[in-house]
């Protein structure tokens, strides 16, 4: 006899029938199964006896993550696809035990002055002109001469167009010049056949100074050529070669009023004996009568305070009859 296509078959111990998500009668939770090419399944609100159920994503697709919709309150874990990307609860990093790291992260300010730069200008020109200085149009160092000094003025952080020009005349510099914030620098004026150039000398550098301690440097800003060396009264060399435009690093000097001679270089000979540290009860104690400095060039007298630094300004020439050593607190 033909075989019934429609008849059941034959009992094999196996339960055959379909259990439908939420019409279970023997009220035994299932995992719920993703129906072939379907979306993915997650925990929702037919869920049996309250148990969450761990979600599953469908092959290649998205990560699968916890929300609102989590049961009795008990977080699911969530689950990556394969070759998928990391799976992570919210919009942070951690792990129990250590620091959490919250997004976006933030960066601390730039400190140093509010974005300014703090800036001021040194008049060196021997021309006999006075002159003025602007920024950006605005004027704020008029009428200056020879060894003249402005106060130092706030400048915004980026470039900004610097003009000296001749009192109520000709242009003799006018360049864009970039200005960092939480610098302090100062700007010499210095002269050149055409007109006068600016050299940047920066005021920063003296830290880490001990208890009845300053700073002490020497910068040429003469002329060309010039070199010179910056000797004690004992005839020390405090400073050694300063050649033109150089600026000499700081030096921690104990506090005390100074007396300091300028010569020719002799550099060769006397950067071996140059003090490494200028302290004054060992200079004035040194007894050397015929250590005389003989015929210096100029002298000058510097009172150091502890905890403050000092620059000199060997400026100007001696056939202008404008030379000298300009002191100035940085």
């Amino acid at each position: 006899m033909p075989e019934n296509p429609t008849s059941m078959p034959e009992p094999s111990g196996e339960n055959t029938a379909e259990v439908v998500a939420g019409k279970n009668d023997a009220n035994v939770p299932e995992t719920p199964a993703e129906p072939l090419g379907g979306v993915f399944v997650y925990p929702g609100d037919d869920d049996l006896a309250g148990i969450p159920v761990p979600p599953i994503a469908s092959p290649g697709g998205r990560p699968v993550y916890p929300g609102d919709d989590d049961l009795a309150g008990i977080p699911t874990t969530p689950v990556a696809p394969s070759g998928g990307r990391p799976v992570y609860p919210d919009n942070t990093i951690g792990h129990p035990g250590f620091p959490t790291i919250s997004f976006p992260v933030t960066y601390p300010t730039v400190s140093g002055g509010n974005y300014y730069s703090r800036v001021r200008f040194l008049n060196a020109s021997t021309s006999g002109r006075t002159l003025d200085v602007y920024i950006d149009g605005r004027n704020i160092f008029s009428g200056s001469e020879f060894a003249t000094i402005s106060s130092y003025i706030r400048v915004t952080d980026g470039f900004h167009t610097v003009t000296v020009r001749r009192t109520n005349g000709q242009i003799y510099y006018q360049q864009t010049i970039a200005f960092v914030s939480g610098e302090r620098l100062t700007m010499v004026i210095l002269d050149t056949v055409s007109g006068v150039s600016l050299t940047r000398v920066s005021d920063m550098g003296c830290t880490n100074v001990p208890a009845g301690y300053g700073c002490l440097r020497v910068a040429n800003m003469s002329y060309a050529g010039s070199s010179y060396d910056v000797r004690t009264f004992n005839n020390q060399t405090a400073f050694a070669g300063v050649g033109y435009k150089e600026v000499t690093s700081y030096k921690q000097t104990s506090s005390g009023t100074y007396t300091f001679f300028v010569t020719g270089s002799q550099y060769a000979v006397s950067a071996l004996g140059e003090l490494p540290v200028l302290v004054l009860s060992s200079i004035v104690g040194v007894s050397c009568p015929t250590c005389t400095v003989s015929n210096p060039l100029l002298t000058f007298n510097v009172n150091v305070r502890a905890g403050r630094a000092y620059t000199c300004y060997i400026i100007g020439n001696p056939w202008s009859g404008l030379f000298r050593v300009y002191v100035l607190e940085d």
